[in-house]
């Protein structure tokens, strides 16, 4: 986990109960080590030269550093239906699901990664906004699993629905991403069939609740991580969001003061507040002149 220390934030290692302040190793000097040296680094946790912390009180901050966020689209049936719904160029989200080339795209920086508790936030110019529960998988320089977390890539239907072209701006946007409640080690769980789970309040009434199961992903979060690094280097590691098989229904959009959670087995509960994210109402129309 990552949390709160003063003005600065600390890598930290909860075990038994306990939580342990890592410093002077950071997300970002492990990221770019093997596998095998960080589970060294890690299980020699009570090693004397680190503070043990009193978990009480604990702020934790978002458990990215510099690792890039990308996200994998249509890797459940549910949100291959989804995409299908909700655009006019249905065959092109058919065809992801069915290739063997999966959909990968850019989410978001580390540092722009919204903590446990933070707000997230919807677009102004968005009619139809929605939260999106997803695995989280963390990699290393060499795209080798380090952990997991609950990820939301909150996401305006409307704005990819009018054509697919415009998804970097229906995905990447202020306060987008959210990942936490903190980054659970890969060796220590086993996720491959646990269940995920996404609700939503308004003014303290459930307006949406939905389950599904990480074992209906049609792609193994591995290999997904595998052909994000194919070819293209991450000498910090990375975030993978792996999709989702939750969506609320089309009568429901996102609106500020939603309280969205989202809980996977072992990995914890991420629970955000919704915010507006304001546009500036600046048009990206072509400029023609005419001329005699």
């Amino acid at each position: 986990m990552r949390i709160r220390l003063g003005d600065a934030a600390h890598l930290a290692l909860h075990r038994d109960g306990r939580v342990w302040d890592l410093d002077p190793h950071t997300l970002d000097s492990l990221m770019q080590r093997p596998l095998g040296e960080i589970r060294d680094v890690l299980e020699g946790a009570a090693r004397p030269s680190w503070r043990e912390i009193e978990p009480s009180g604990i702020e934790l901050a978002a458990p990215a550093e510099s690792q890039e966020v990308w996200a994998a689209g249509v890797t459940y049936l549910r949100s291959r239906e989804a995409r299908l719904e909700e655009t006019s160029q249905k065959r092109i989200y058919a065809h992801v699901y069915e290739s063997d080339r999966p959909e990968l795209f850019f989410k978001a920086a580390g540092w722009r990664v919204v903590p446990q508790g933070g707000d997230i936030g919807v677009r102004g110019d968005s009619s139809w906004n929605v939260p999106e529960p997803e695995l989280a998988v963390l990699s290393n320089s060499r795209g080798e699993v380090v952990a997991y977390s609950c990820g939301n890539d909150m996401s305006s239907r409307s704005i990819e629905g009018e054509n697919p072209l415009f998804l970097p701006q229906a995905k990447v946007y202020n306060r987008s991403c959210s990942i936490g409640p903190a980054a659970v080690l890969a060796w220590t769980v086993d996720v491959s069939r646990a269940r995920i789970s996404l609700s939503i309040e308004r003014q303290g009434r459930a307006v949406f609740t939905g389950t599904a199961s990480i074992a209906d992903m049609t792609r193994e979060p591995e290999k997904l991580v595998g052909v994000l690094y194919s070819s293209y280097s991450l000498p910090l590691g990375a975030w993978l969001l792996t999709g989702t098989s939750i969506v609320p229904p089309d009568s429901y959009t996102a609106e500020p003061k939603d309280i969205v959670r989202i809980a996977i087995d072992g990995l914890g509960e991420l629970v955000n507040n919704v915010t507006l994210v304001r546009h500036s109402g600046a048009e990206a129309k072509p400029r023609f002149t005419v001329r005699d």
